[in-house]
């Protein structure tokens, strides 16, 4: 009886091991699809990233250079300007009057780089706004497509351990039935050294 037992059971042990390896071999091909898909989302979203920084950071800079640029040619374009730069230029002109031509176009050019500046920190203040909707957009490509990918990843990782566990216990099944059936065939092998004299 234990012979029938033994090799029933280790023809089942067997049959379910080889199914749960084959089970586990695709398993292992579909996390190592997950773990590529995973690499890839955050690369992608890391070069979305650095794309729309890139991006709006040159902007900004060429923003401010422009605003240079507009308030330089508005200023030598400003009749105030003209005028002191004339008297400062003047065939003739006194020291002192060069002084307060001087000290005239210095005023005007102050009022200019104030305005730049104002541009410049409102430019900057898009800049962080900005930075903060890139931030804000790549939280959510993360909670949207990187996620729903690493959780497939983790689902199948955990399949994964449960059918090591369970592919070891259908070999200790199968080697258990295994020495079942080889103990029983000893028993009903006859023993013909033992004739009696």
């Amino acid at each position: 009886m234990g012979f029938l037992l033994g090799a029933y059971g280790k023809l089942a042990a067997g049959s379910r091991y080889r199914s749960l390896q084959a089970r586990m071999m695709r398993i292992q091909s579909k996390i190592r699809r997950a773990t590529r898909d995973v690499a890839q989302m955050e690369k992608f979203i890391d070069r979305r990233q650095k794309q729309l920084e890139s991006q709006y950071t040159t902007q900004n800079t060429m923003a401010k250079s422009m605003y240079q640029q507009q308030m330089q040619t508005s200023m030598y374009a400003n009749a105030d300007y003209k005028a002191a730069l004339e008297k400062y230029n003047k065939e003739g002109a006194t020291p002192e009057e060069q002084a307060a031509a001087s000290n005239r176009m210095t005023q005007i050019q102050a009022g200019f780089n104030s305005l730049v500046s104002a541009q410049c920190s409102q430019a900057d203040m898009n800049l962080s706004t900005m930075k903060m909707q890139i931030e804000n957009e790549i939280e959510y490509l993360r909670d949207t497509l990187l996620e729903p990918l690493k959780d497939e990843e983790d689902s199948l990782q955990l399949e994964k351990d449960t059918l090591e566990s369970q592919i070891q216990v259908a070999k200790a099944d199968y080697e258990a039935c295994q020495k079942m059936e080889q103990a029983d065939v000893k028993m009903l092998t006859p023993n013909y050294t033992g004739g009696q004299g």
